[in-house]
């Protein structure tokens, strides 16, 4: 498997679980997240801010995912919305400060990924989904993901 973003996230990963080889790729998402580039220093590191509100929410989900299975699919929703709140104008463009486009880009695949057949499904289908997230938050982490991006 390779690096992001050679490597985009696969919808089976949320139906199959959690591999070192996923881990890999979430180390890869990870710095991708926190890293400068020369060729474009107008886009900065998401912030642990952003990572934070999708956070809570999809933690507050996974106390009873069950329950609160009608909201799972607001998640998107809740993405565009960071996504929208990043924007800044560059010329005639409107661009993104962040990298919240890629997150919410791969974010939103998982995503659609998980399955309603049944609870059983939805419950592991979602608990897969947190794993990844929750991996890719620890690494954005470890590679210095910061507060803010002033």
């Amino acid at each position: 498997m390779q690096d992001y973003p050679i490597q985009k996230l696969e919808q089976s990963w949320v139906k199959t679980g959690i591999t070192p080889e996923i881990v890999k790729w979430t180390d890869s998402f990870g710095k991708y997240l926190c890293a400068y580039e020369e060729n474009n220093p107008n886009k900065k590191a998401l912030t642990t801010g952003q990572l934070r509100k999708f956070f809570g929410e999809v933690k507050r989900i996974d106390a009873d995912v069950i329950k609160h299975k009608a909201e799972v699919p607001m998640l998107k929703p809740l993405l565009a919305y960071a996504v929208g709140r990043d924007k800044k104008k560059a010329g005639r463009d409107m661009v993104n400060k962040t990298r919240i486009e890629e997150f919410s880009e791969e974010l939103c695949k998982a995503i659609d990924a998980i399955r309603f057949d049944n609870d059983d499904v939805l419950k592991s289908d979602y608990k897969n989904f947190v794993q990844i997230f929750e991996s890719i938050v620890a690494y954005h982490k470890y590679y210095g993901g910061q507060e803010n991006n002033n």
